[in-house]
């Protein structure tokens, strides 16, 4: 069985989450890395918590091999961290490391919509208009999250450079557990204006929505885990 040692997790939710995305994956590998995926990012397994290979092997009920690709895979997504002689760790975020993320991701993100939209067919703005009706139909913040990162990553995957939009993933992925703890608010008005720049092949307008906008949640996210970090020293 999982240990908590401190570090606040509930160990029934991991396992909880073990069984209910057992059935849906075929290999040990794939189990491993999507259950720990969305453990870290649903907050199962919160910042600071330490990965045991051993004990993950047994609650998995599989050999450590699959355990040790699935954390490196991890490491490499920032999700966790290794240390020698001290295993992995799920890793946190300050406000410093928030603000790089997110202008990385300004410069990227611009570049790639830059390159995208004017290689926009027909069918590719049928399918991205069924995918953002998806993320404003949404019925909660996580439903919302998860279709953003849909549209996102279909329209990226026009410009068809794969490198461009592995280093996109995993960024978005980095701030991920950000957005869904701290439950940012809903911006329907700029998804829309964002939407309407594509659809219109403007793609300086929807570099510059885009970027307005991360430039918005980067204050909010700092704000957050600034007062966050004040409120746990005052403990």
């Amino acid at each position: 069985m999982l240990m908590n040692d401190g570090s606040g997790y509930d160990a029934a939710r991991l396992a909880a989450l073990i069984e209910e995305m057992r059935p849906r994956l075929q290999t040990a590998q794939e189990l491993v890395l999507e259950t720990l995926r969305d453990a870290i990012l649903g907050g199962v397994l919160p910042p600071g918590t330490r990965l045991r290979q051993e004990e993950l092997a047994t609650a998995f009920d599989t050999s450590r091999i699959p355990v040790r690709e699935a954390l490196r895979v991890l490491e490499y997504e920032g999700l966790v961290s290794s240390e020698p002689h001290r295993g992995f760790t799920v890793t946190s975020l300050d406000a410093d490391e928030v603000e790089e993320i997110y202008d990385l991701r300004t410069v990227l993100e611009t570049h790639a919509v830059r390159l995208a939209v004017p290689l926009l067919t027909d069918t590719d703005l049928e399918e991205l208009g069924v995918l953002f009706r998806g993320i404003m139909d949404a019925e909660d913040d996580d439903a919302r999250l998860a279709a953003r990162e849909r549209f996102y990553q279909r329209l990226y995957g026009v410009t068809a450079r794969p490198r461009l939009v592995g280093l996109i993933s995993r960024l978005r992925q980095e701030v991920a557990r950000s957005l869904r703890w701290m439950r940012v608010p809903h911006s329907p008005e700029h998804h829309q204006a964002f939407w309407e720049a594509v659809q219109q092949g403007d793609a300086d307008l929807a570099a510059e929505q885009l970027a307005s906008h991360y430039r918005k949640i980067t204050a909010l996210l700092r704000r957050y885990l600034r007062e966050g970090r004040l409120a746990s020293r005052g403990r």
